[in-house]
């Protein structure tokens, strides 16, 4: 709908027809809510990154448990799984991170 509503505005702009009052009003209220839905998604985003880290991180934690009974060769292997799953948490932890930088700047345009 959102795509019609501006498909068919350029056609007004390109037909000379200019905006009325009542036009700009609602581009800015959907404006602002189009910032308001990009916020709401990078920190619901930012929560669910937030969360894969923390199971990344209870999953290494597990490995390194397992490791510690495990005999020598595969011992190793859990130890390289414990390596990934950190290496992963870190990778969420940024993407979190990033995705909460995202929303604070959509709300600073608002």
């Amino acid at each position: 709908m959102r795509v019609n509503e501006l498909q068919q505005r350029r056609a007004e702009l390109a037909r000379g027809i200019a905006p009325t009052a009542q036009d700009v009003a609602y581009a800015r209220l959907r404006a602002q809510q189009s910032r308001q839905n990009a916020t709401a998604a990078h920190l619901a985003a930012a929560q669910r990154h937030t969360e894969a880290g923390e199971a990344h991180r209870r999953a290494a934690a597990a490995h390194e448990q397992v490791a510690m009974l495990a005999s020598n060769g595969e011992a190793s292997k859990h130890q390289d799984a414990a390596e990934m799953h950190r290496n992963a948490a870190e990778w969420h932890e940024a993407a979190a991170a990033a995705a909460r930088d995202a929303a604070a700047a959509d709300a600073e345009a608002s």
